[in-house]
């Protein structure tokens, strides 16, 4: 049977992203990111960043915008040699810390517009949203993934474990699954 926590399943940009009750929309957001030049979606690791910047890019791109994504981690830390500035081009970047500073104020002042992910807000840009681990959310999402999910108490040990980091998370629950169950 097929592991439904693998990474195939979840991974950013899988799933729709899970605001928490009574937050933003997708639609809301994609609003105020068309009153900023640049703007940050901020949060934690593995609360849901990228998946939300994906969903963004992707109405971007669905309303037929100019629109490129650049993707930076702790193996990839340098801005692509092909990267033009396009005066009506909107560019994603997720992991914005990961770039050397040069890279990231060089980004910052050649980009006509910018939506990027970060951990910590970055000073003088206006946060669009930030994102929070929430156990309502990781458990709705585990619903998605799973018919039938552990309960409730087992998934809170998962999180709590993991400090609130989804993806910390869906690691320990993939491992669980994987573990023979006792004859």
């Amino acid at each position: 049977m097929v592991n439904p926590f693998s990474t195939r399943f979840w991974v950013a940009g899988v799933l729709p992203f899970q605001f928490p009750e009574h937050a933003e929309t997708v639609g809301t957001l994609l609003e105020k990111s068309r009153q900023h030049t640049i703007c940050q979606i901020v949060g934690p690791h593995g609360s849901g960043k990228s998946t939300l910047l994906l969903e963004l890019l992707k109405r971007y791109e669905e309303s037929g915008a100019n629109v490129r994504s650049l993707f930076f981690n702790d193996q990839h830390r340098k801005l692509p040699s092909d990267l033009t500035f396009q005066k009506d081009q909107i560019l994603f970047a997720d992991g914005f810390e990961q770039l050397p500073l040069f890279h990231r104020l060089w980004l910052l002042f050649r980009s006509t517009r910018l939506i990027l992910t970060t951990h910590r807000p970055v000073r003088f840009i206006p946060i669009l949203y930030r994102t929070q681990p929430q156990f309502a959310v990781f458990v709705q999402i585990v619903r998605q993934l799973v018919s039938k999910a552990p309960d409730e108490s087992a998934l809170q040990a998962v999180y709590d474990c993991s400090g609130g980091n989804f993806r910390n998370a869906f690691f320990e629950l993939y491992d669980q699954w994987e573990q023979p169950t006792p004859q």
